[in-house]
């Protein structure tokens, strides 16, 4: 599917074979684009067929909460509707996610996202805030030689 996707000029495709090791490390916005385009088409072409009562099916479903709840957050502006559709999306992705892996347990950030549309309606929309910049700087973090010996570079 990535090999017959389009993209506008201001948005790049992941790289073709990402989750390899020789591709590296995905970035926050290819990230976002695998997550919110590529893995979408894909899943939507592979199990949208599915009775809807299948477990692939309710898989297709409960993704697709998840990335509406994300393009949610990543609009740069906030509503009380658009605050209410991120909860029931989110709300909607977590029981989902309880019942088709019930061997799992939720991490803090399940946690944390519950209250994102708190957030959003004291601060404001996220990309004034985004994390381009703190990723950044989290690549310079990493990229420093790291030796274990406190004082010396």
């Amino acid at each position: 599917d990535m090999k017959h996707s389009t993209f506008p000029s201001w948005m790049s495709p992941a790289p073709s074979q990402w989750g390899l090791a020789r591709t590296g490390k995905l970035g926050g916005d290819e990230w976002k684009v695998v997550v919110s385009i590529h893995l979408v088409v894909t899943l939507i072409r592979l199990w949208s067929r599915e009775a809807e009562e299948s477990r692939k099916y309710k898989m297709l479903t409960n993704f697709v909460d998840l990335v509406k709840a994300g393009h949610i957050l990543l609009l740069r502006g906030t509503t009380a509707e658009l605050r209410a559709e991120y909860d029931l999306y989110i709300e909607r992705y977590l029981r989902e996610v309880l019942a088709l892996y019930p061997d799992v347990n939720l991490a803090p950030n399940h946690h944390y996202s519950l209250h994102m549309s708190e957030f959003l309606e004291s601060m404001g929309p996220g990309h004034p805030r985004s994390t381009p910049v703190f990723e950044r700087t989290n690549h310079k973090l990493q990229l420093i030689n790291k030796n274990r010996h406190a004082g010396e570079l």
